[in-house]
């Protein structure tokens, strides 16, 4: 009786060690905080979960390590991750990265934010050059040839990493215009404190929306995500993604 015990206890054995060794580590980079595309501090958010939902099914653990967004590039050059989220064909040109991007898996809307009360009204991205505009980094390398000529001719240009002090400096009156995600300024403008973020405000869309992927070493890699990423959208799943952080706070 026991020796068929003993053969049952191997089998189980057997197979859990080779799932496990199925379970393939890949290491993603991401910007350290970008509410709701990456929170960091619950190790959640739309480009999280969306690659997730899309390489887990294949046998992946997804290992997120969060970086201030301009050292993601260095991160990705010296070996230290295996994709890096947040890219597309400028950002990867501009920091002279080498792989294959994805197919595009999520969309930014920037857009120009200033005080309503300031009755501003820009048509153009060169409208820009002579007002206070903080925007995030790299932003002068992602948004184009024209927004990168308007951004070195303003001497009051500036790009920071923490955006919610883009927020902050825009409501305090110490900026004149920002530029971020629309979705982003939602989050921030309904979740910071002792600060009013009530007062209206003007958006202009002056830059078109900004698609992005993910940069993958390996050619196989960014296939198969690419396969799975159809089969999300045409499942619905990926539009619950979606949903899950339209309220996020």
């Amino acid at each position: 009786m026991m020796l068929p015990f003993f053969i049952a206890i191997t089998l189980l054995l057997f197979t859990f060690a080779n799932t496990a060794a199925a379970k393939q580590k890949l290491v993603v980079g991401f910007g350290e905080t970008l509410p709701p595309f990456v929170m960091s501090h619950t190790n959640s958010g739309l480009t999280l979960d969306i690659i997730k939902a899309a390489l887990t099914p294949l046998g992946y653990q997804i290992e997120p390590r969060y970086y201030p967004y301009t050292r993601r590039a260095k991160g990705y050059i010296k070996g230290r991750i295996d994709v890096m989220a947040d890219i597309n064909l400028n950002t990867a040109n501009g920091n002279l990265l080498n792989g294959y991007i994805s197919d595009e898996a999520y969309v930014y809307e920037n857009m120009a934010i200033s005080l309503k009360s300031n009755n501003f009204n820009f048509t153009s991205i060169a409208d820009l050059a002579n007002f206070s505009l903080i925007s995030w980094p790299s932003a002068a390398i992602q948004l184009g040839e024209e927004y990168a000529k308007m951004a070195k001719a303003n001497t009051q240009y500036y790009e920071v990493h923490d955006q919610s002090l883009q927020v902050k400096m825009l409501f305090s009156n110490k900026a004149d215009v920002i530029q971020m995600d629309k979705q982003s300024f939602d989050y921030y403008r309904s979740t910071l404190k002792g600060i009013d973020t009530t007062q209206p405000v003007d958006r202009f869309a002056l830059f078109g929306k900004s698609p992005n992927g993910y940069l993958f070493k390996s050619k196989k890699l960014r296939d198969d995500f690419n396969l799975q990423l159809q089969k999300l959208k045409n499942s619905g799943e990926y539009y619950k993604i979606f949903e899950k952080y339209k309220h996020a706070n």
